[in-house]
């Protein structure tokens, strides 16, 4: 059955399931969009903007956050308020980008700066409010409209099937859900059950999102609940190879073997990590270099102070599992300059390699040869015996 994804988004259809990068507030820049779609993920998501933020008559800073690039593949603008006809005028300028294949509502968000304002997570409290946003934006706009949401504010209401109607009837061409509750954050395990049900009541596509970090969870999340694409959020950052591990595995159709619930990542050459890594720099670099000559931020024109401070946070994580990478989290803060990111690197890289040289190979298991039943008249006398 052909998936209604592909022609909502105008994706193209290599027969493989669907794999998107999510939206990820400080991550999910161009530059990380690009690296991701390098790896094989079908479609990106920007940062979250505000709406209020793109219709400020200084919004270069918000503006910022949409910038987008070549080689990122397709590209959905996220945004997040609570009025609706904020949303619809965004809507409009956004769409004059033509940048852009969908425009997605958060209603998800439980960062306190975000709830605070009665957006995010916050909407799923008024889902007539949510309806209401898409809605405008679907009359002021051609660009598909899609949300994303969670299961409900607390595990004692669920609320995702009432965002589900209301979006539905406002005309939304796709919702993802995340499976966990706004109080949860990011803790405990992802409801896949939950996330099955709103698919199989739902009239518009479906996308599955929360604890897709391995190729286990991601077939998982597929074979559990039959939703029509997976997101990947936190497990991509400083990882893009998680799309191209869940590509191949798509591709040979081979089940991966059921593991307890890890986020410990498979083990990487030094050479492949290292070239991941300086190519998101160059990406962070250039990216950074655009906004300047087109926004004038940074402010300062410090290019390279500005591109180290976005970078610590993927830095760490690239060297997540090494040897020395709980030594380079301590000096982030003191990391200023590109040759000091290098050098740090470096010298985790080494440290690694030492330990790696030492590791023993694991030994080789003897085989043991087998007995040979010998019948009693053939085995010869004992020196002796008679």
């Amino acid at each position: 059955m052909p998936n209604p994804l592909h022609s909502i988004f105008g994706l193209r259809n290599n027969g493989l399931p669907l794999v998107f990068l999510a939206p990820i507030a400080g991550y999910s820049n161009s530059p990380m969009r690009r690296i991701s779609h390098r790896y094989g993920a079908a479609m990106s998501y920007t940062e979250m903007a505000s709406v209020t933020g793109l219709l400020h008559p200084d919004a270069k800073k918000t503006w910022g956050l949409l910038e987008t690039t070549k080689n990122e593949g397709p590209v959905v603008a996220h945004l997040f308020g609570t009025e609706p006809d904020e949303f619809a005028e965004a809507a409009v300028r956004i769409e004059q980008t033509k940048r852009f294949v969908a425009i997605d509502l958060n209603a998800g968000c439980p960062a306190k700066r975000i709830t605070d304002q009665g957006a995010g997570s916050e909407l799923i409290k008024t889902p007539q409010r949510i309806h209401d946003i898409i809605a405008a934006m679907k009359k002021a706009v051609a660009l598909p409209i899609t949300v994303k949401t969670r299961l409900g504010s607390t595990p004692d209401r669920i609320a995702a099937f009432e965002v589900l109607a209301a979006a539905e009837a406002a005309g939304a061409s796709a919702l993802t859900i995340h499976g966990r509750f706004a109080s949860q954050g990011h803790r405990g395990e992802a409801n896949i059950k939950l996330i099955g049900e709103v698919k199989r009541r739902a009239k518009i596509p479906i996308i599955g999102n929360g604890d897709v970090h391995s190729r286990y969870s991601a077939w998982h999340m597929f074979e559990e609940t039959e939703v029509d694409a997976i997101m990947i959020a936190r497990a991509a950052v400083a990882n893009p190879w998680i799309f191209e591990d869940l590509r191949m595995m798509f591709a040979t159709q081979v089940k991966p073997v059921k593991h307890s619930p890890t986020h410990i990542r498979p083990r990487r050459e030094i050479a492949v990590i290292a070239t991941a890594l300086e190519s998101h720099l160059k990406l962070e670099q250039d990216h950074l270099q655009l906004l300047y000559a087109k926004y004038g931020i940074p402010e300062t024109g410090q290019v390279e102070e500005a591109l180290v401070h976005v970078f610590r946070y993927h830095l760490f994580r690239y060297l997540r599992g090494l040897k020395g990478s709980a030594g380079v989290r301590r000096q982030l803060c003191d990391l200023n300059t590109l040759d000091a990111v290098r050098e740090t690197v470096k010298g985790c890289f080494e440290r690694e390699e030492a330990y790696r040289a030492r590791e023993k190979p694991p030994k080789a298991k003897k085989k043991r040869k087998k007995k040979v039943a010998v019948a009693a008249e053939e085995i010869p006398p004992r020196i002796g015996q008679h």
